[in-house]
């Protein structure tokens, strides 16, 4: 490539640096973490509106019935048997019969008397007699009544004692099985309602026991739920969070290879301009050695061809510097390798398909398979070979 060219190109990739350089002094640098926000600020707390279940547990023991205010008092229409016993002496009577008995005997016996004695003793004497006689019969009247009336007494007295032995018997038999019925029933009242309210009060701290259980079986299960609430809730925020925080890390290293990336490109960039002017250079340069070359060729092959008297020096001279200057395999053909230099180059035979760079058969290098500093382009684009720093020399055959 010709110094034109090379320049035309330095200028591109300084252009191309120029851009780059702009790109690299302007990159927006962001703070990726800045729109982080704070899940945590709306958590929600569940267990302030937990609800105390105790505060509604009812006491099943306040309403118990008194079951023994409802005993009936068994004896109190217990019945006075005493109050109905009879007196049996209150009716005693005195028997007369025997009394009767005994005056009518003595009245008939002195009837009999006084009807057998009418006859002896006259009439004075018999009223005497009869006087005498009635008054000794209402003796005997009187002490066969005291008799009789003791006898009936006594009777009566022992009929009435054993009246009011049997009443006493009777009543305090009576008394006692009221009694036992009064007990039994006053008992059986009393277990009744000692049942009934073992019954009540057993019904009572059950109802208590489980009501007190649900309320604590509600409050944990509450409670549990607002943990779990809780933890699901912070969870959740802490997810959130590190989710934001890996975003924006990630936005970060993004944004940092870009402006790495920038930087690279920044760098090839300048390589590439700093390369493209050191071509240039080493275009002039080549092309100065070269130049110095072709002068020093020329001069050996006119030299050379006046010490052997040719006539046509001239003319080879002017093929050998036009051979240098056109060492390009896209300018060649019959090449052969026929070998290699010691320092490795490979050494070929060939012809010139335009002649105007030469006739004949040539030996030298293809400026494809040595460095590319020994090597400059001509204004045609063709390669053109510096051999001063190569162990091959240049020559017709």
């Amino acid at each position: 490539m010709g110094v034109r060219k090379l320049k035309k190109e330095y200028k591109k990739q300084q252009g191309k640096l120029d851009d780059r350089m702009k790109q690299y002094e302007s990159f927006d640098f962001k703070n990726t973490f800045a729109d982080i926000n704070n899940p945590g600020a709306n958590l929600t707390n569940f267990g302030s509106g937990l609800t105390n279940f105790a505060s509604g547990l009812s006491n099943p023991g306040a309403n118990l019935t008194n079951f023994a205010s409802g005993m009936q008092n068994t004896a109190s229409g217990a019945t006075n048997f005493a109050s109905q016993m009879e007196n049996t002496a209150e009716d005693l009577t005195v028997n007369t019969q025997q009394a009767d008995m005994v005056a009518r005997q003595q009245q008939q016996g002195l009837s009999n008397t006084l009807g057998s004695m009418r006859g002896a003793a006259g009439s004075s004497g018999i009223a005497a007699l009869a006087q005498a006689m009635a008054g000794q019969q209402s003796q005997n009247l009187q002490a066969a009544s005291a008799s009789i009336g003791q006898q009936e007494s006594s009777n009566a007295a022992m009929a009435a004692q054993q009246g009011a032995r049997i009443q006493q018997a009777i009543a305090g038999e009576s008394s006692m099985n009221q009694q036992m019925e009064i007990n039994q029933g006053s008992q059986n009242q009393i277990m009744a309602a000692q049942m009934a309210s073992g019954n009540q009060q057993f019904g009572a701290q059950m109802g208590n026991q489980n009501a007190i259980l649900a309320a604590q079986m509600g409050q944990s299960n509450q409670q549990f739920g607002a943990e779990m609430g809780n933890q699901n809730q912070l969870f959740g925020a802490q997810m959130d969070f590190s989710g934001q925080q890996l975003r924006a890390q990630g936005a970060a290293d993004q944004q940092g290879l870009q402006f790495d990336q920038l930087g690279t490109l920044l760098g090839m960039q300048g390589q590439r301009t700093a390369e493209a002017g050191q071509n240039i250079q080493a275009q002039k340069d080549r092309r100065t050695a070269i130049a110095g070359s072709i002068i020093g060729a020329v001069g050996d092959v006119a030299g050379g061809f006046a010490g052997g008297g040719g006539g046509g020096g001239g003319g080879d001279a002017a093929a050998a510097a036009t051979a240098l200057s056109t060492s390009d395999r896209r300018l060649k053909e019959n090449i052969k390798l026929v070998g290699k230099s010691k320092r490795g180059f490979k050494i070929y035979t060939f012809e010139y398909k335009n002649k105007k760079y030469g006739e004949g058969v040539y030996q030298g290098v293809m400026s494809d398979e040595i460095p590319r500093e020994n090597v400059i382009i001509n204004q045609d684009g063709y390669d053109m070979v510096n051999y001063s720093n190569l162990d091959v020399e240049f020559k017709r055959i």
